[in-house]
């Protein structure tokens, strides 16, 4: 008769390989950590309403102080000013080229003088104001563009590369926050 194998020869000590297994968590906890970063989590805070009994005594809220909104298009025969608020700054104004010389488009036949002029007008009218919208013609040099800028800063107004949060601009300078604006078709 043929003889059983002893079953504890069989149960020998085994050997758990662990390394295939730490190598896959080894890859997996990174890959978790990026998946977190692009995973938006959104909250939206709400707070119930409160109510009182008695009347609130504040005062109504004050009128939001009147804005220039001061617009200048360079166009290729002079510029244009556009304006809201004040009797100063309601109507438009068109400031013609200095010194026209035909089809030849220069940046210096504008008349930056007289455009710093008005712009020293709607200071004087808006003295909180520092912003004006700049936009050009597809045509026009990007000197005369620039050119421009200087003349609504002020000629005398010199500003460092950047005025930080709370600074006060020299007393001369008039709007020294150009925003340049694409002409629309």
């Amino acid at each position: 008769m043929p003889r059983k194998k002893n079953d504890k020869a069989l149960e020998g000590e085994v050997k758990a390989n662990m390394l295939p297994v730490m190598n896959i968590m080894f890859l997996l906890i990174p890959a978790l950590l990026m998946a977190m970063e692009f995973a938006s989590m959104a909250a939206i805070n709400v707070s119930p309403p409160k109510f009182t009994d008695t009347p609130s005594n504040t005062p109504p809220p004050e009128k939001p102080p009147k804005q220039l909104d001061l617009k200048v298009v360079i166009h290729d025969d002079g510029f244009e000013l556009s304006a809201k608020g004040e009797e100063i700054a309601k109507a438009d104004a068109w400031i013609a080229l200095a010194n026209p010389r035909g089809e030849r488009l220069d940046y210096d036949r504008y008349d930056y003088r007289a455009l710093e002029a008005r712009a020293k007008l709607y200071k004087q009218a808006f003295p909180e104001e520092i912003a004006v919208k700049v936009s050009a013609e597809g045509d026009v040099p990007m000197q005369a563009l620039i050119s421009t800028m200087e003349a609504l800063a002020g000629s005398t107004c010199k500003i460092g590369p950047t005025i930080h949060k709370g600074e006060v601009p020299p007393d001369d300078c008039l709007f020294w926050q150009p925003v340049v604006e694409g002409q629309g078709a």
